[in-house]
């Protein structure tokens, strides 16, 4: 019976009932190394990943891949468990090829150092792929005979329409959705009046009316969303609103003899849906080129949301302020940027007077756990080559008790090394950090206080419209400079 190193793949598209589990491919695979005495060193999962996906793509699959010049055999379930595609397949065999690893397909009965397992490979991963393809065909040729019969092949609904079982039979059908109706008019109509999306969309809102994604969403705590200028556009521009279903691959409106066919109950005229796709046509204007980012743009944060702050104008004053996401708003909180700055430089100068440059630098982790476990196993093949005699002459027993000595003395160094986790350290240069301040471009101060994870927190004063100076309100988190503060937060 040999004594070799074995790795395990288990790879599931989709968790089900009728599916065969992680754990059951795990425990036969571990099964038939134990029946051939072979130690199994680590087991690598894919769950919820598809065998059509590239092996590079797959975290275990890829995870596995670093492994194998450290096993000897890499057993699997089946075949399609390590792909679906014989290009894919072809390029694990040949990963092992260059490994000297067997690969053994526990259920299929192959081994691939064989030449008979190489071929039942082969065609076991041809009829794989051949049944793939029949899967794909399958659910195009299901989802075509769903659209021309009328029936909903699933994805997102639009809005005004909502799915309901179909009474003829299986699958579900799409209907006028009435609780939608209402709100596409009101749209419609201050869209006609000359009302701002983007007002219309902070009205809904504040109303907590349910933006498109909340109100089609089948589940019961729905990701929270809000309406916005694209969301209403959208709605207002899809041939739905006006009875009429997009055909799925030529993309064109579906017509009869007579013209468009009109599958729902229209909610606007034909007259209001080209008032509001012309209103939307000519709402775009060429965009202005953006203005250069502030330095301190991502260094400050609101200190209600944690938001950034972001920079506008008013009345040719620069100032920076936040209203919170859409989905939760708060009070404004904002300050002029000259203030912020003058205070925020001050700040920084008092409590980081004598600060140097710091430097960032990654620690790679430092784990001995594989190493530990080869030595251990070349230790045990060690003994058994030994009590089988293979050690029998004085030459022979001299190079194996030199070679047990030293596997047990790098053995006992792994044990003492204690495990390093990875991480970025910071490490304090020779240059001041006023003397690099100086020379620097404003961008270039930014992105090192990014970088050092400095945050300036701006406050809403006590009162609105409170005037207080900006050191009652504003708090300087150094991050990675905090070592190197003398002054402590003011």
């Amino acid at each position: 019976m040999e004594s070799l190193c074995a790795v395990v793949y288990v790879r599931l598209s989709r968790s089900t009932e009728s599916s065969t589990s992680l754990a059951r491919q795990e425990a036969a695979c571990r099964a038939y190394a134990e029946r051939r005495g072979w130690t199994v060193l680590r087991v690598f999962r894919d769950c919820d990943v598809s065998g059509g996906e590239a092996p590079g793509e797959r975290p275990g699959l890829r995870d596995l891949y670093e492994s194998l010049p450290h096993c000897d055999v890499l057993l699997t379930w089946r075949a399609d468990r390590i792909a679906r595609s014989l290009v894919h397949f072809s390029s694990v065999v040949e990963a092992c090829g260059a490994a000297s690893v067997r690969l053994v397909s526990v259920e299929d009965g192959w081994d691939m150092s064989t030449t008979h397992g190489r071929f039942a490979a082969n065609v076991l991963m041809s009829f794989a792929q051949f049944e793939r393809e029949l899967g794909r065909e399958r659910a195009v040729s299901s989802q075509s005979y769903l659209r021309k019969s009328g029936r909903w092949t699933g994805g997102r609904v639009p809005y005004g329409l909502r799915p309901i079982p179909n009474p003829e039979g299986a699958g579900k059908l799409l209907v006028r959705d009435e609780r939608a109706v209402p709100i596409v008019r009101e749209l419609a109509e201050r869209i006609m009046a000359g009302d701002a999306p983007t007002r219309i969309a902070a009205d809904l809102q504040s109303r907590g009316v349910p933006a498109p994604r909340v109100h089609n969403s089948t589940k019961t705590d729905p990701v929270p969303s809000a309406w916005t200028h694209k969301s209403i556009k959208i709605v207002m521009t899809s041939q739905t609103l006006l009875g009429r279903r997009i055909e799925h691959r030529t993309g064109k409106v579906i017509c009869g003899r007579g013209g468009p066919v009109e599958f729902w109950p229209p909610v606007v005229t034909e007259a209001e849906f080209a008032c509001i796709a012309q209103y939307f046509d000519a709402g775009y204007r060429p965009r202005r080129p953006n203005r250069p980012s502030h330095w301190l743009h991502g260094v400050i944060i609101c200190g209600v949301c944690g938001r950034k702050l972001k920079r506008s104008e008013s009345s040719g004053a620069e100032t920076f302020r936040c209203l919170g996401p859409l989905t939760a708003p708060h009070r404004g909180v904002s300050i002029k940027g000259d203030i912020l700055e003058a205070w925020f430089i001050a700040e920084l100068r008092e409590r980081l007077r004598d600060a140097p440059v710091v430097e960032h630098s990654y620690r790679p982790e430092v784990d001995r756990e594989d190493e530990i476990k080869r030595l251990r196993v070349y230790l045990d093949e060690l003994l058994d080559d030994r009590r089988s005699g293979m050690f029998s002459t004085p030459e022979a027993v001299d190079v194996f008790r030199n070679e047990y000595r030293l596997a047990s003395s790098r053995l006992k160094a792994c044990q003492q090394q204690p495990r390093i986790s990875g991480g970025w350290e910071v490490r304090a240069a020779a240059q001041s950090l006023w003397d690099a301040w100086d020379g620097w471009l404003p961008e270039e101060r930014g992105t090192y206080l990014i970088g050092c994870a400095v945050r300036a927190v701006v406050n809403p004063p006590p009162r609105p419209r409170a005037r207080v100076n900006a050191s009652e309100r504003c708090v300087c988190d150094l991050g990675d400079l905090a070592g190197f503060d003398h002054a402590g937060p003011g």
